[in-house]
């Protein structure tokens, strides 16, 4: 851990450009009451060097002033403190201490305030420079979740602060009292680890429920072989909820089941079929075999799911029956969204097209063709969203269909959640992410990075995001959540 000490006596206010403080005609670059987007203003352009108040970064030894008019401190790494009029009654000394090494999660080094523990009567802001190298560059309008963390003195248990003004370049925010803080992400929780490959994922008012090839402790010898779970969100309480079976890839529930995908399997023969659970009894049972069942949907009276192998769209009753074919020609429909009206999915590499069709039948409208292997999909009142794999964008296009915009630009683009005017999505490649893009502001929050393949995402209602970590090896998936303050 490399620590670099710094003595302060803060410059008056008054005193903010005099020679003795070191100081310029540039005014206050640490300011945070800005626009906070792309770094222009809110303090984003602080990693640059640019000073304030002292100069250059002062040596050892060297003092500043801070009394009842206030003052501020810039250091030649960008972070600063703003010391505002009337938040201390007498001249005051405040220390700096730079620890290269942050606690998990950090994305800029921690700074120790001292003397700690000391209190204002107005809360000073901090800005604190993001000095992480990201492997991928982020877009114009792309920031990272994060926030300015703070511990009590002598206390390991950091906790984020309120405000959290950030730019591509810090983070800006206030305490009200000296102490140890530094700019760090909110890290996800896991809900599940060491599963192998775990992907498809819903959830209910009570459980989180998600499809994996089990543990290691559970594994039957045949690598097709998977398992349906259930966990209580806040938990790491995991429940099987069936017997191992081929390849479960794709989950919907209501009030009373859950329903899910069947992969079959060769050896021996075990068809594809549609099943489902009894969540309160644990008793399976089957609703159709049909072709190779790869994703499933539904609402209050019947269940819509893709065929891979035939490259159909199905639909039938909740309880099962024969099975009426919506749409052929679909490719490999794994994604499905819906409305009230139609259902929408992407064709895969098969097509590299994104459709609707009405839930009552008729014929099926291309809503965008040429993509890049489209997977994830989700729809709103006016757009349908889906992320392509191959080019790493993230596409709306209106429901009658019309012009194509791009959305978000990521590496390799899988999973899609819509949760009001909040688009969520997970990328496979570049920075590894899982990303909330708000589409009112079009400004891409990264909640989440070097994920290890983060697969499917959902966003229910509430705060909670969900996803899942395929692993970078076997036995190496998770299934996390991620509640931000």
């Amino acid at each position: 851990m490399t620590r670099t000490l710094f003595v302060v006596l803060a410059c008056a206010a008054a005193a903010l450009s005099s020679a003795s403080c070191g100081g310029t005609d540039k005014g206050n670059a640490a300011t945070g009451g800005g626009d906070t987007g792309g770094g222009e203003a809110g303090g984003g352009d602080t990693g640059g060097g640019a000073t304030s108040g002292t100069g250059a970064q002062p040596g050892t030894g060297e003092q500043f002033s801070v009394d009842a008019k206030g003052g501020a401190f810039t250091a030649e790494d960008g972070f600063t403190i703003e010391v505002p009029p009337g938040a201390v009654s007498e001249e005051t000394v405040i220390t700096i201490e730079r620890v290269e090494g942050a606690p998990e999660g950090a994305v800029g080094p921690m700074y120790v305030l001292g003397p700690e523990g000391r209190t204002f009567d107005k809360p000073i802001t901090l800005t604190l420079p993001i000095t992480v190298e990201l492997k991928a560059e982020l877009g114009e309008n792309t920031v990272l979740g994060a926030y300015g963390f703070t511990a009590r003195e002598g206390s390991d248990d950091f906790a984020p602060l309120a405000r959290h003004d950030v730019s591509r370049d810090s983070v800006v925010t206030e305490t009200d009292r000296l102490s140890s803080v530094y700019p760090g992400m909110i890290l996800p929780t896991s809900m599940a680890s060491e599963h192998r490959y775990p992907s498809a994922l819903a959830v209910d008012g009570s459980f989180l429920y998600f499809a994996s090839g089990g543990t290691e402790d559970v594994a039957t010898g045949d690598n097709n072989d998977g398992f349906v779970y259930r966990v209580k969100p806040g938990t790491t309480e995991v429940e099987a909820m069936i017997p191992a079976e081929p390849d479960p890839k794709a989950l919907w529930v209501d009030d009373a089941h859950v329903y899910w995908a069947s992969g079959g399997d060769d050896e021996p023969v075990i068809p594809s079929a549609l099943r489902r659970v009894d969540k309160a009894s644990l008793e399976v049972e089957t609703l159709v075999e049909v072709g190779y069942v790869v994703s499933v949907i539904g609402d209050a009276s019947a269940l819509y799911f893709g065929d891979g192998y035939g490259e159909k769209i199905y639909t039938m009753p909740l309880d099962g029956g024969e099975p009426v074919v919506l749409a052929e020609g679909a490719g490999i429909p794994e994604h499905l969204a819906q409305d009230a009206e139609n259902v929408y999915w992407t064709g895969g590499a098969a097509t590299n097209k994104v459709y609707k069709v009405a839930k009552s039948g008729g014929e099926v409208t291309v809503i965008a063709e040429n993509e890049a292997e489209p997977a994830g999909i989700a729809v709103d009142a006016a757009f349908v969203y889906w992320a392509n794999v191959g080019d790493g964008g993230v596409f709306k296009a209106p429901i009658a269909g019309g012009q194509k915009t791009l959305v978000h630009q990521g590496g390799s683009m899988s999973g899609l959640a819509l949760r009001g005017s909040t688009l969520f999505s997970t990328d496979t490649s570049g920075n590894r992410s899982v990303n909330a893009h708000d589409l009112e502001s079009d400004r891409t929050v990264v909640l989440a990075f070097g994920q290890p393949v983060a697969w499917r995402v959902i966003a229910p209602e509430g705060e909670s995001v969900y996803w899942s970590n395929a692993g970078d090896y076997r036995y190496d998936g998770h299934v996390v959540s991620y509640h931000a303050p």
